[in-house]
């Protein structure tokens, strides 16, 4: 018979206990790294369902797919639209000038004649 059965007892009890806890936390681990390999995975087909999908969506946003033609196409009508508005400029200005001095040499005009008739 032990001297102390009860130390006995609770020392039997703790073997039998860790081997539950490690049985426990072998389990967890086991599905921690099978939710791992299922995370990673799923990551995996997300990733190539979505740059699928982008792809596609691009090939119906750009004309024949051609996202850098496409570009091009809006410098070109950008810069048309710029040039046009510096035509227009340019003619506005010209106009202005012209026209000023078509009013200047008018009154140049009256003037002379105003002049030529004399003092009243």
């Amino acid at each position: 018979m032990p001297v102390f059965p009860s130390i006995e007892r609770r020392a039997n009890d703790a073997i039998r206990d860790n081997g539950v806890i490690l049985l426990l936390l072998q389990q967890v681990h086991d599905k921690i790294e099978a939710m791992d390999k299922r995370l990673t995975q799923h990551m995996t087909d997300e990733t190539l369902t979505l740059a699928e999908e982008i792809a596609a969506l691009m090939s119906k946003a750009f004309p024949q797919g051609d996202p850098a033609g496409h570009r091009l196409e809006h410098e070109l009508r950008m810069q048309a639209a710029k040039d046009r508005a510096d035509f227009w400029k340019k003619l506005r200005d010209e106009i202005m000038s012209k026209g000023i001095l078509g009013l200047l040499a008018l009154a140049a005009v009256w003037i002379w004649a105003g002049f030529l008739r004399g003092p009243k």
